[in-house]
């Protein structure tokens, strides 16, 4: 094995300094062939160049292209394989990420060829067989997705890719892949999914909970108000054609019809949107709201708060807290049969938080949320979650908790 004169070392030398300084070092094509062959003899030592060998006595440490193409493949976030169809050829290899992977030694996998059968999902297995028996008598690369058993249980997503090579005589030499794990892809992608799908059903459902809006205030305008304006207009046309003694006591009555037309314009709009809310704040709506909501059901509201006097949050974040209040209140008069319910509010640096307590009946949460009709614990969640906070409901008879908290911004 001859080795490289000192000349050739010092041209290698050269050339490579050129291309670490960005440098082209050649002119026409001959010099261009001999920089080639130089490279050659710099990056794959172990190969001939120009007919000679150029490894020397101080070369033999390196690692071969061998070696070091497996420390390449078995850096790859990936399970690369190989299967030879003849053994003449070669041995079938799986790198060690099928162990970290998987839960299989490279040597567990090998020895039982038909191990990567039986552990893809049975839901999957005819399908994957299918489609690599196609490649096998087509030539046409693989290309899948499937879930596969780890060895202690876990159901794995992975990608797969393999191509198959052939024999000069077109015969099936072996085939070589690679095996991603998508499992965190797919949960996320899922995740997706179920967010874009309660999306939906939120859309839908605050379309419905509009309409149900609408209809009331239509009703209570046709109903209430417009018996109370009827009322008015008949008493001021009698009050026209009365004498005068009558007609004073007529005036009277159309002075208290008034005075009720403005309490019940007052209460619906309050009804639709607080103005405290927009003009005070949190803490002073939700005080109004307690002494309106204890004088209308009975119930009795103990609240305790920290850190909310003087303060002021983003406009979203306190209509979402009052209405999640709010809602939950209804829900204790109407269904819990609780004499007194816990409002608990407090802000740090970082959360608000909206706690809601009563001792009443209870009820079964995961039904209450699956009920598509169920319009108030899944719009109190949605209202939480809209804003990136978190929502959580326990309950059990006699003990109803509600939660709600979200960031605040710094």
């Amino acid at each position: 094995m001859k080795a490289r004169s000192i000349k050739e070392k010092e041209a290698s030398s050269s050339i490579r300094e050129h291309l670490l300084n960005g440098e082209i070092p050649f002119s026409d094509s001959l010099e261009t062939e001999n920089i080639l062959s130089h490279l050659a003899d710099v990056f794959f030592s172990g190969n001939p160049v120009n007919g000679q060998s150029s490894q020397t006595a101080d070369d033999q440490n390196l690692p071969s292209l061998t070696d070091v193409y497996r420390i390449l493949v078995e850096q790859i976030p990936a399970i690369v394989f190989i299967t030879f169809f003849d053994e003449d050829y070669g041995e079938a290899y799986v790198s060690p990420q099928i162990e970290t992977t998987l839960g299989f030694t490279s040597e567990e996998w090998l020895h039982s060829p038909a191990l990567w059968y039986q552990q893809i999902h049975p839901a999957d297995r005819e399908r994957v067989v299918e489609q690599a028996s196609r490649t096998l008598f087509t030539g046409d690369p693989l290309q899948t997705e499937f879930r596969a058993l780890a060895q202690d249980g876990r159901t794995l997503w992975f990608h797969c890719e393999a191509k198959l090579v052939k024999t000069a005589d077109n015969r099936p030499m072996f085939i070589h892949g690679v095996g991603f794990d998508i499992t965190k892809w797919q949960r996320d992608e899922a995740a997706l999914r179920q967010y874009a799908e309660r999306m939906k059903i939120l859309s839908r459902r605050l379309i419905d909970v509009q309409e149900a809006e609408r209809r009331r205030i239509a009703l209570e305008l046709h109903d209430e108000f417009g018996q109370i304006l009827t009322g008015l207009k008949l008493t001021l046309e009698m009050c026209a054609r009365s004498p005068e003694n009558e007609a004073r006591a007529g005036i009277a009555g159309a002075h208290a019809l008034v005075n009720e037309l403005i309490n019940r314009t007052r209460q619906l709009s309050l009804d639709l949107r607080p103005a405290t809310l927009d003009h005070l704040g949190l803490l002073p709506a939700l005080l109004r709201h307690f002494r309106l909501y204890t004088t209308q059901t009975k119930v009795e509201v103990d609240f305790d708060h920290a850190n909310l006097e003087g303060k002021r949050f983003a406009p979203e974040l306190e209509t979402a807290a009052f209405r999640i209040v709010q809602e939950a209140l209804t829900n204790v008069a109407r269904h819990s049969g609780a004499e007194q319910a816990m409002v608990r509010i407090w802000a740090d640096r970082k959360n608000l938080t909206v706690q809601i307590e009563d001792h009443g009946k209870g009820f079964d949460a995961d039904a209450e949320f699956a009920d598509a009709h169920s319009n108030g614990l899944t719009g109190m969640r949605e209202r939480a979650l809209m804003l990136g906070g978190h929502f959580s409901v326990e309950s059990r008879p006699g003990e109803t908790h509600l939660t709600a908290k979200w960031k605040l911004e710094e």
